[in-house]
């Protein structure tokens, strides 16, 4: 898909593709296409970063004014139930929507949030499918690639260089009853993550 470098969105074209191919996979499965359903994809079309629920109210309330945010949460679940959006794990707790269905991975910055779409072969359904549990069968694979980003990877560096080196260190054992703590939680002691320690 074609981004503008200056904003990070898609091109009209892109979009205007992306949509036509939304209403036909609507039609297909027999999901009405409502100008609320449009309006919605048309915002996760338009930005690849991925938005929250929240960022994609924002983006059609001027439109729809009368469009309230529990409709379009509504709406987003509704899309991913029919498979006609992704919802996209995250290092954070809201989730994310993803228009894009064809087959991919995402990077994610636990500094910034940022995600970012990344294709890596042998990360599909079909070379995964014969090495799943036996009798599972494989649906969908999503991975999460968790590191730092170009623009957040010097906040990382301290006086005496990068922390990590890539070390995974196991986290210390949490005592019963922590509150908000769970058992091989990365972000336990001191909100610093195992593989930034």
């Amino acid at each position: 898909m074609r981004t503008d470098r200056r904003t990070g969105r898609a091109g009209a074209a892109a979009v205007a593709a992306m949509c036509a191919s939304f209403v036909a996979r609507c039609r297909e499965r027999g999901v009405r296409v409502t100008p609320q359903r449009l309006a919605i994809y048309r915002a996760l079309a338009g930005d690849p970063g991925h938005p929250t629920a929240d960022v994609v109210y924002g983006r059609v309330r001027a439109a729809m004014p009368a469009l309230a945010p529990g409709t379009v949460y509504r709406i987003l679940e509704a899309l991913v139930r029919d498979g006609l959006l992704r919802r996209v794990s995250t290092t954070g707790g809201a989730g994310r929507f993803d228009a894009n269905l064809a087959p991919h991975q995402h990077v994610i910055c636990r500094v910034c949030g940022r995600m970012t779409d990344v294709v890596m072969p042998g990360l599909e359904v079909g070379p995964l499918a014969g090495r799943a549990a036996p009798g599972f069968v494989v649906e969908e694979v999503d991975v999460r690639i968790v590191g730092r980003c170009r623009g957040c990877r010097p906040a990382a560096e301290g006086p005496s260089g990068p922390r990590g080196r890539g070390r995974v260190r196991r986290a210390a054992p949490v005592a019963a009853g922590a509150r908000g703590a769970r058992a091989g939680h990365p972000r336990i002691a001191g909100g610093r993550s195992e593989i930034d320690a």
